[in-house]
């Protein structure tokens, strides 16, 4: 177990646990450090969920202008004419 752990009691559904049991076999993974891995993956997840939501929310306070769209092409055309361009 990991320092500075906490031990709790959890109820989880039978199916559930049964299909985690049989990655934790597959993995060599203790229970703890299975659950730990799940919940860093859910922690990770819902935080970029969190940060797609405040990028569309400022976008939809601030959209690209026309000018920015223009802008953007011009700069796109100059970068892929730099680019060697194979034939094949």
């Amino acid at each position: 177990m990991a320092r500075n752990a906490d031990k709790i009691a959890i109820s989880v559904d039978h199916e559930l646990l049964v299909r985690a049991e049989r990655l934790r076999t597959s993995t060599g993974e203790s229970r703890s450090a299975l659950l730990g891995r799940a919940l860093r993956l859910l922690l990770r997840a819902e935080g970029r969920a969190r940060q797609v939501e405040e990028y569309v929310r400022a976008y939809e306070r601030a959209p690209e202008t026309a000018a920015d769209e223009r802008s953007a092409r011009a700069s796109a055309r100059r970068t892929l004419s730099a680019l060697a361009w194979d034939d094949e």
